[in-house]
């Protein structure tokens, strides 16, 4: 009986380093997501499933836009040291109609509706969400929201038709806008 145990590591600190040898391809992402996870290693505290998600489609996406002007000249302002300051995978978790103090992210898409307005898409390093930017405030901006420039904005509310997140940028929450 004292035999099996070391065989499957009961006993053995060997045979529990057998069992974590590293596993091939996308399933070893995963393993090494967890494993940091579970040293408290750069990860946010997060269930196993957000761990796996972030791994296989947050990190694995293109993060060029952290190397755009715009951002860094956003990261060199100290926004995002403020306390005030939510990542967009916090907003995620969020509920309907909650009001974020501080957000910054970069405008990946801007498609115009003909109506004077815009629907964007989100990104900072932590995720990404859907946006609605008002006549008023691309006015007030003088048309610069567009792809590839930085959002700040302060007081935005969350709004979530469908399951889906989006923040509501109206020309009273919006700060600044960097531009490349």
């Amino acid at each position: 009986m004292n035999r099996d145990k070391r065989k499957w590591g009961g006993e053995s600190s060997r045979g529990a380093e057998l069992c974590r040898g590293l596993i091939p391809g996308p399933a070893g992402l995963v393993q090494m997501a967890m494993e940091r996870r579970d040293a408290g290693e750069g990860v946010l505290e997060m269930n196993t499933q957000q761990a796996i998600h972030r791994v296989l489609t947050v990190e694995s996406e293109d993060t060029a836009f952290v190397h755009n002007n715009a951002w860094l000249a956003v990261v060199h302002g100290g926004y995002m040291q403020e306390p005030s300051y939510t990542n967009l995978a916090t907003v995620h978790k969020m509920k309907h109609l909650d009001r974020v103090k501080l957000v910054v992210a970069f405008v990946k898409s801007c498609v115009r509706d003909g109506l004077g307005g815009a629907r964007v898409e989100l990104k900072d390093p932590t995720g990404s969400v859907s946006g609605f930017v008002a006549e008023k405030a691309d006015e007030v901006f003088l048309g610069k929201i567009k792809a590839g420039v930085c959002l700040v904005m302060r007081e935005i509310v969350i709004w979530r038709p469908h399951k889906t997140t989006c923040l509501n940028i109206t020309s009273f929450n919006l700060e600044a806008v960097f531009e490349e």
